[in-house]
C-alpha cells in the first residue's frame, strides 16, 4: 500500500509540473509514461502525462458479496475464501472496509448540515443499519 501511495503521489506531482510546462516532458526517459505497454515493445504506446493506475474494487466486490449472502452464518468463511481464493485474509479486509465506512460515515455526519447534505446522511444511515446487521448475522461485530 506504501508504495502504490507513493507511486500516485510521483505521478501526481509529475502530472502537475507538466501540466504548467508540457515541454519538459522531453526531460523524462524514453518510454516513461507508456500507458500500456506490450512486453514486445514497451516504447509502442507512449502517453502524453502519467498513467496513473486505476484503484483496485476488489474489496466493493467482496463488499458486495457480503452484503448479499443470504447462506447459512457458520458456512459464511468458508464460502468466501471459496469465492475469492486471490484474497489472503477476505475476514481481515472486510473488517477493515468496515472501520472505512465508519470513518467516512462519521465525517460525513459532522459536515452533512452545514453543506446541505442531509439527504445524504439520512441515505448512509440507512445503509449502515443494513450492513450492521448482516455484520451481527455474520458474526463480524465486534
Amino acid at each position: 500500500m506504501l508504495k502504490r501511495t507513493l507511486r500516485q503521489i510521483v505521478e501526481a506531482s509529475l502530472a502537475s509540473a507538466l501540466l504548467k510546462d508540457l515541454s519538459r516532458a522531453k526531460l523524462l526517459p524514453p518510454g516513461f509514461m507508456c500507458a500500456t505497454p506490450k512486453r514486445e515493445d514497451h516504447l509502442q504506446t507512449p502517453a502524453l502525462l502519467p498513467t496513473f493506475m486505476l484503484p483496485r474494487a476488489c474489496m466493493g466486490i467482496v463488499v458486495r458479496f457480503f452484503l448479499e449472502y443470504k447462506g447459512d452464518p457458520a458456512s459464511f468463511q468458508k464460502e468466501i475464501l471459496a469465492r475469492f481464493p486471490c484474497c489472503v485474509q477476505p475476514i481481515d479486509d472486510l473488517k477493515l472496509a468496515f472501520q472505512f465506512w465508519a470513518d467516512l460515515r462519521r465525517c460525513v455526519d459532522n459536515i452533512a448540515e452545514p453543506l446541505g447534505a442531509e439527504e445524504l446522511n439520512e441515505d448512509m444511515k440507512a445503509a449502515e443499519e443494513v450492513l450492521i446487521a448482516q455484520q451481527i448475522r455474520l458474526g463480524l461485530r465486534d
